[in-house]
């Protein structure tokens, strides 16, 4: 996969991610630009429910040049301890499509599904893109929720078959 474009938030190449242990999946985050997540003592309960860390604790966090907290991020991995899933929520919205082109390159369109209140678009089996990390196929997820500002939710996931 290549990266032809900058996100709005500096995602480290999926390959520096998905399949790689854990340490250096989040040394990856840290070359980007994140650092470890600390609670900010500034912390309200609606930010915290913008970047979902009422629904899991993130490992890494993205700042904005005031410091203030701008993404999250968490990782979860197999029981090799390899990463097959990552999760970036950030509290600023961002085009889905752009976001692909920049972690994926040109993969062809998604599958979206979703109406007004919550849209979604998927790169992967589903949308008939061919995307793999070390072999393996890829879904890539990305949500807009009305209710947080159209925010980025992406979730990147090695898809297991059985």
């Amino acid at each position: 996969m290549s990266t032809p474009t900058s996100t709005p938030l500096p995602v480290p190449p999926l390959e520096s991610i998905l399949l790689q242990p854990r340490r250096a999946a989040l040394d990856a985050f840290a070359r980007s630009g994140w650092r470890p997540y600390a609670t900010p003592i500034s912390l309200d309960a609606e930010r915290r429910r913008l970047l979902n860390i009422d629904l899991t604790e993130p490992e890494m966090a993205f700042h904005d040049a005031e410091g203030g907290l701008a993404a999250v991020a968490n990782v979860e991995t197999d029981r090799e301890g390899r990463v097959t899933h990552v999760e970036v929520v950030g509290a600023e919205p961002a085009d889905p499509v752009r976001v692909a082109l920049a972690l994926l390159g040109e993969v062809g369109p998604p599958r979206t599904g979703g109406g007004g209140e919550a849209r979604e678009w998927i790169w992967g089996p589903e949308s008939g893109a061919a995307l793999e990390v070390g072999g393996e196929p890829v879904r890539v997820w990305m949500c807009a929720e009305r209710a947080y500002g159209d925010r980025l939710w992406l979730v990147a996931s090695v898809v297991r078959r059985g």
